[in-house]
């Protein structure tokens, strides 16, 4: 009987650890996009052979790594971090605070990008805050909910960032209609339940909930090499 509780738990141990060795895609273009979808989750053993005009973007625990075919391509490869970087993929990102995940300057994974329509996840309500692309000038903005909840913010010359207004409650779901801006946009929030832990848990979440412009952030925040 202790064998036989030993073998299942040593299976369960190899199942875990090979659960936490896989890669996650996280972007791909190409005639083998299909093939590797984001979201696909390939195993430590895995080689990509990739065509021309092929681009696969990974991401583990390190960051991520851009693969250019034609070629073939091990998934456990070092993926050394970008020189320069703000936060290289080199940091432990398992740990990361969900909050604390910033790309360069105060770019933040969890903002609602005002500029682009699309869906926005939330881990925390409290983290959610609003982010500008062009902060050259001051800017007037309006943002006006499926009720017709209306909350009006002020951006300073300068400023890119500024908290979520309370007058508008965040709740799954809710549609959220922004006009100020050099062009109209439509938010949607998706709180995320619960709330990954990550950065491979993260990267899942964002894909799977289809909040775009927060995946490009993340994926920006930790990119490591181009290989190919």
């Amino acid at each position: 009987m202790a064998r036989v509780l030993l073998a299942i738990a040593s299976a369960a141990l190899i199942v875990s650890t090979s659960a936490a060795a896989a890669v996650l895609v996280v972007r791909s273009s190409g005639p083998s996009a299909t093939a590797y979808p984001p979201g696909k989750a390939l195993p430590d053993t895995h080689m990509l052979k990739l065509k021309a005009s092929d681009t696969v973007v990974l991401l583990d625990s390190r960051g991520t790594r851009t693969l250019h075919g034609p070629g073939s391509f091990s998934v456990l490869a070092s993926a050394t971090p970008a020189a320069g970087a703000a936060n290289t993929a080199g940091t432990s990102a398992r740990r990361i605070r969900l909050g604390a995940v910033r790309g360069i300057g105060t770019r933040s994974v969890w903002q609602a990008d005002l500029g682009r329509s699309g869906n926005v996840c939330v881990a925390n309500a409290s983290e959610l805050t609003l982010y500008r692309a062009d902060a050259s000038n001051a800017a007037d903005v309006t943002l006006v909910d499926s009720t017709g909840k209306k909350a009006d913010v002020y951006f300073e010359a300068g400023q890119s960032d500024a908290a979520w207004p309370t007058a508008l409650p965040v709740t799954s779901g809710a549609r959220i209609n922004v006009t100020g801006l050099a062009e109209p946009a439509t938010l949607t929030l998706r709180i995320l339940s619960p709330a990954p832990s990550g950065l491979e848990g993260m990267a899942q979440s964002l894909i799977r909930a289809d909040c775009q412009a927060q995946l490009d952030v993340l994926i920006n925040t930790f990119s490591a090499r181009s290989e190919g």
